[in-house]
């Protein structure tokens, strides 16, 4: 922000200036206030024009939280519904949740993730509304320089943390589920395999032979986790995206405006 500040500076009273009269006098901007204020305007009504465009993404967050919240519910029906599957979960060296009490918590710190993401989504939403219904107030040619300052600070300070607090809840779903599939493909491959470790586990605690259903289910759970996965990266790379623009315009027109409201002054 200092060196965006530094350099629109410079190029406001340096560029396209005439050369120094002699005797040396001092040097007068070459932007007045209402180029100032429109530039800052125009990055504004940028910012405007991407969160209209992800509109679309943003709804689609609520019915991606409550399909992944379904696939969490059927991931732990699938643990609880089979003795099989839940000693296997329990007896071997399954990436991420060695054991039962380990694959709870990590079911339980995957459902707290969507709940929170859940909560910054709706607060990424009102401060997306309160933006654009302060940005519809403005005029490019009647708003004043404070009125565009003021909802580029709030832009800056508001609208951005709460999209990074998006970002965050989403990267912590990736990684729990990321567990949940690690976890998940390691019971695949035990139902699957005849190594030793297997049967030692199978003399120890008296395992059955898994039937047809547990299988069918664990490739369902599977790929279901990571259909989702799928989706749910693509879904961060997108705000990632727009996250990035929004930051570059925002920080210009904040730029702009503060500079405007100084000259104004």
């Amino acid at each position: 922000m200092k060196s965006l500040f530094l350099s629109i500076l410079a190029m406001v009273f340096l560029s396209g200036c005439v050369p120094e009269p002699t005797p040396p006098q001092p040097q007068k901007a070459c932007m007045s206030a209402g180029q100032l204020n429109g530039y800052g305007y125009d990055h504004l009504e940028k910012v405007a024009k991407l969160l209209r465009e992800d509109k679309k993404n943003i709804e689609s967050f609520e019915i991606f939280i409550t399909v992944m919240k379904g696939t969490v519910d059927n991931y732990s029906d699938m643990i609880k519904s089979s003795l099989y599957i839940s000693n296997v979960v329990r007896f071997l060296p399954i990436p991420y949740a060695g054991e039962v009490s380990n694959t709870t918590k990590l079911i339980s710190k995957t459902v707290l993730n969507l709940g929170g993401a859940a909560s910054t989504l709706n607060r990424y939403k009102n401060s997306s509304e309160t933006f654009l219904a302060g940005f519809d107030k403005l005029n490019r040619s009647t708003a004043k320089a404070s009125d565009i300052s003021k909802l580029a600070v709030y832009a800056d300070t508001k609208l951005l943390s709460d999209a990074k607090d998006l970002e965050n809840s989403l990267n912590e779903i990736s990684s729990s589920t990321a567990a949940m599939a690690a976890t998940t493909q390691s019971i695949a491959d035990a139902l699957d395999t005849t190594g030793n470790y297997v049967n030692q586990a199978k003399s120890f605690v008296g395992l059955a032979q898994p039937n047809g259903d547990d299988k069918s289910k664990v490739v369902q759970n599977r790929n279901s986790i990571n259909a989702r996965m799928i989706q749910l990266n693509q879904k961060i790379a997108a705000l990632e995206k727009s996250g990035e623009s929004h930051r570059y315009n925002i920080a210009k027109a904040r730029v702009y405006s503060e500079l405007a409201v100084q000259l104004e002054q």
